[in-house]
């Protein structure tokens, strides 16, 4: 690992105006070891297998012939520093008045850039606007050169031409904000996308006060020259309208009177409007102007009886209220409390409406995210219609600014070549064997390919379900297991419990009589999941496996059996299927991992990070264990990797009684710039486990990118077989929108149940076995075929889907907890029962 922080830096050899026909031919340069951003190349050679085809991608072509060669970036700030949403304002009046109105792209907060020199002599000036409701806002703005003002704009040239190394981020990120330029005035920003306001008739409306918007997306991304890639969005944000008419609305669901309480739900309409900005509007006796504050949260008693200090005194809202002119309709509500937590401002809520404009900034809720998914799964050509509709609107090649910067855009999709990967064959018992059509195959009358020949002892617990249902339903497992060669005992044990208290007594005598597994039944609201599976794999070490209520009581069928049994057996360690031998691309020998770490919301900081470490110990990449660790929140790269990887090697070697030649790392989680973490981190951490055991094996990292915006548009139209005229599974893409000096690809592995299909993108960045990129690719293409609970190729290889459901496995050992010590401390409180995990390695499936 010490080696790779010493390399030199190579050109790729290539004669001048040689870049376009590089992408025309199978060899381009090839891997050589690197560091941080990715390896250094000399003669990267891209994939041949599958049957070429081409597809349209969500880029956009950018014209850089009129582009400067330099442009200029500067610092801007305002007095005061709040509030922020009128600095665009303000910064446009700046220009125009003290800085001659030349162009400048501002990023509405403290950078813009111009490609001329600006006159910083106007510092401190001071500019007025205006907000939506005519008050006054008065903003010093200064404006000074950075410590480094030159963004040299060539480089993107150079890179394009001459395939430097170094990615041009300060030129991607000047022009990122020049791309911005004309949206800000059409429509609401979030994150990188431009939210259009609902026209009249077209709301969105979902069940709970929010809506449903329609955005572009907007990136600039390097493939083998700059791209836009943009693509539609879709985004919940408040419904703008009077609090009260919100709360008849959406929470008491019939009219507000005098008499209304608010206390029943207070909970959910808390939860609605904290954070969330309001307009208080003073009743006219007050003649002031409507004025904007976010809200803290509901006040603990209704305006009649809510005090506060007025001038020395104690009075009551109401009472305030009545003494300036204006006696409240509804004294019985409870207010809002605003501005600064530490004051008390408490409003009316009748004199309160929910301003628009306003995104949903926490986590989705089941309502939202069911609404977002009916709503944008759409068929890829409605899609691309949507696309190039926003593209329209927002008309970039007429904005001054664009054209100030010297680009232009075109106004349609790019195509680029494909090759369709074939499936891999799935293997049975006794060599049956199913063909993949379409991402999916059927089990028909085969057999599980490796299952326990003993009658698995197991038990069911309901939460005091018909008995005589319960019965029906355990003949009904039992009949299709038989079918599947999966051996269970002929009679379960059925009892009952009430709550996670009292599934106590029943834990420890199974537990004690040796039962291989406890099916439970669990209750289809509330955490009791958490809480089962807290004191079954903390507490107990025993192995369970859940089904809601409902799914038993309507929807006790076949599928839902099979499905069921899936998860049953990979549990009781046996393998559903495999890859036939010779479709498997697998090298002699080898261990897959896979990593993923999930963290907290913005909100939940005190909550340590989980890490999901899962690796296979069988010979086919079918069989896994898991390890899970906590560390800091937000912290991206795992620090106890040579701890995990100690723990999975000596688990691989128990099963296969010798240590790997190959360790295939799956990375999921990780954005662009980080690439270096996982390098002198992770991978370091790897080398000193295997150095401690005293083997070298060669080690492939494969990055796995899911949080992109590249989609793949296929010509046709949706058909019968193909509703949402998607890619067909296993389509990879690996020239043009790729980088031209990394190892990288995208591709889509399964079929999409509904919309259109995220491509998956892979970018290795090490790999010291030299595996060729044909079998690199056909065998993460394969390995989305081994995913144990289900039928059909997932998105993404199993090994980094299963350390995702560690992760989460990870994260449901927390539930129930508020206040957390060190990540290590709380970690040595949950470990996980030794037993389950030595005996049933696969119970986290």
């Amino acid at each position: 690992m010490a080696k790779s922080k010493n390399y030199k830096k190579k050109k790729p050899v290539a004669e001048p105006g040689a870049a376009a026909e590089v992408l025309k031919s199978d060899q381009v340069p090839e891997p050589e070891r690197g560091q941080g951003d990715g390896p250094r190349v000399q003669g990267l050679k891209r994939g041949t297998l599958g049957r070429l085809g081409e597809v349209a991608v969500n880029y956009l072509q950018v014209n850089l012939d009129r582009m400067p060669a330099v442009a200029y970036h500067y610092d801007v700030k305002f007095v005061p520093e709040l509030p922020k949403k009128f600095f665009r304002l303000a910064f446009d009046k700046f220009r125009v008045e003290h800085l001659g109105g030349a162009v400048a792209a501002f990023d509405g907060r403290a950078s813009c850039y111009s490609v001329e020199k600006l006159n910083c002599r106007s510092q401190g000036a001071e500019v007025t606007v205006s907000d939506p409701y005519g008050r006054k806002l008065k903003y010093a703005v200064a404006i000074m050169e950075t410590a480094d003002p030159e963004v040299d704009l060539n480089s993107l040239r150079t890179y394009m031409r001459d395939r430097i190394y170094e990615k041009p981020m300060r030129a991607l990120q000047c022009l990122e904000v020049v791309l911005a330029a004309p949206c800000h005035n059409k429509a609401v920003r979030s994150g990188r996308s431009f939210y259009q306001l609902s026209e009249p008739g077209k709301v969105h409306s979902l069940e709970n006060g929010e809506e449903v918007l329609f955005g572009l997306f907007q990136a600039l991304v390097l493939g083998d020259r700059p791209f836009v890639n943009v693509d539609i969005t879709h985004k919940c944000f408040h419904l703008a309208m009077p609090v009260v008419e919100y709360l008849e609305r959406f929470q008491m669901k019939s009219k507000i009177t005098a008499q209304t309480n608010l206390e029943s739900r207070r909970s959910d309409i808390d939860a609605h409007l904290k954070g969330i900005s309001v307009a208080y509007e003073p009743p006219k006796s007050f003649l002031s102007a409507t004025r904007v504050y976010k809200v803290n949260a509901l006040t603990q008693y209704p305006a009649s009886r809510q005090a506060f200090n007025c001038d020395g005194t104690k009075v009551t809202v109401a009472a305030y209220f009545k003494s300036r002119g204006h006696a409240l309709r509804f004294p019985n509500l409870l207010c809002l409390h605003v501005g600064s937590p530490q004051t008390s401002v408490y409003l009316p809520i009748e004199l309160c409406r929910i301003e628009e404009k306003q995104a949903l900034n926490r986590k989705d809720s089941k309502v939202q995210s069911a609404g977002i998914v009916d709503i944008a799964a759409t068929s890829t050509n409605a899609r691309k219609v949507k696309i190039l509709e926003l593209l329209r609107h927002f008309d970039y090649n007429a904005d001054p600014t664009i054209s100030r910067f010297g680009f232009r855009l075109n106004t349609d999709f790019i195509v680029v070549q494909t090759r369709v990967l074939d499936p891999p064959l799935i293997q049975y018992r006794n060599k049956a064997s199913a063909s993949v059509r379409n991402g999916l195959w059927h089990i028909d009358r085969s057999q599980f390919f490796d299952s326990r020949p003993k009658a698995h002892k197991w038990a069911i617990l309901h939460p005091g379900m018909n008995y005589n249902k319960m019965r029906d339903f355990e003949q009904f497992v039992l009949s299709h297991s038989g079918r599947v060669n999966m051996s269970l005992a002929p009679k379960a044990e059925i009892r009952t419990y009430t709550d996670a208290k009292s599934l106590d007594p029943s834990f420890k005598e199974f537990k004690a009589g040796q039962y291989d597994l406890v099916l439970v039944v669990i209750p289809n609201s509330g955490n009791f999941y958490d809480k089962l599976k807290q004191k079954a794999e903390l507490e107990y070490g025993i192995l369970t496996q859940c089904i809601k209520q409902a799914t038993v009581e309507r929807r006790c069928n076949g599928q839902m059996v099979g499905n069921l049994l899936l998860k049953m057996n990979s549990k009781l360690n046996g393998i559903n299927h495999t890859l036939k031998a010779d479709t498997a691309a697998l090298p002699k020998n080898v261990m897959f991992v896979g990593a993923d770490v999930t963290h907290p919301t913005p909100e939940q900081r005190e909550i340590p990070s989980v890490v999901g470490v899962a690796a296979s110990h069988d010979a086919f990449g079918a069989s896994y264990n898991m390890q899970y660790r906590l560390q800091r929140g937000a912290l991206e790269e795992i620090e106890d990797m040579e701890s995990i990887l100690t723990e999975h090697l000596r688990v691989y070697c128990r099963y296969r009684q010798c240590y790997p030649e190959h360790i295939m790392y799956y990375r999921d989680g990780f954005s662009d710039g980080q690439f270096p973490k996982i390098m002198n981190e992770e991978l370091l951490g790897m080398i000193m486990a295997c150095l401690q055991i005293g083997i070298k094996p060669k080690i492939c990292c494969i990055i796995v990118v899911k949080r992109h915006h590249t989609r793949f548009f296929p010509s046709g139209c949706p058909s019968e077989s193909n509703k949402f005229n998607n890619v067909e599974p296993g389509t990879v893409v690996d020239r043009t929108i790729v980088h031209p000096n990394e190892v990288q690809w995208f591709m889509v592995s399964h079929q999409s149940i509904k919309g259109t299909a995220r491509p998956t993108r892979y970018n290795v960045i090490e790999n010291t076995g030299r595996l060729d990129i044909d079998l690199l690719q056909q065998m993460t293409h394969n390995l989305c075929h081994l995913f144990p609970r289900c039928n059909r190729a997932v998105s993404y290889p199993a090994p980094a889907y299963l350390a995702h459901l560690a992760a989460a496995r990870g994260r449901v050992y927390l539930t129930g907890t508020t206040t957390f010590a060190s990540p290590q401390q709380e970690y040595k409180k949950r470990l996980i029962d030794p037993a389950l995990s030595s005996k049933n390695p696969m119970y986290f499936v």
